[in-house]
């Protein structure tokens, strides 16, 4: 059986921000997300974040979730008891 997963390949965050005229501090304020946090998925460190905190991105830019975030999927096979 083959599961389809899908993490984050990218996010278009700082981009934003620059065309926004806002800074990180602000969104962390705004997202209400620790700065530091806030800091590893701006870079790319966190490519697993959970839907909530991703609506919370796109929200406080004002931006569609797919306008700020670039999904990668990938194909993993899983192993099951029955052999499928």
């Amino acid at each position: 059986m083959r599961k389809l997963k899908e993490q984050l390949h990218s996010n278009r965050i700082k981009i934003i921000l620059k065309e926004q005229g806002i800074n990180q501090k602000q969104l962390s304020l705004l997202t209400k997300l620790n700065e530091s946090h806030l800091s590893k998925i701006i870079l790319g460190q966190r490519r697993c974040i959970s839907l909530p905190i991703a609506f919370l991105i796109a929200n406080a830019l004002d931006k569609k979730i797919e306008e700020v975030f670039i999904a990668k999927k990938e194909i993993k096979k899983v192993n099951n008891e029955d052999g499928d």
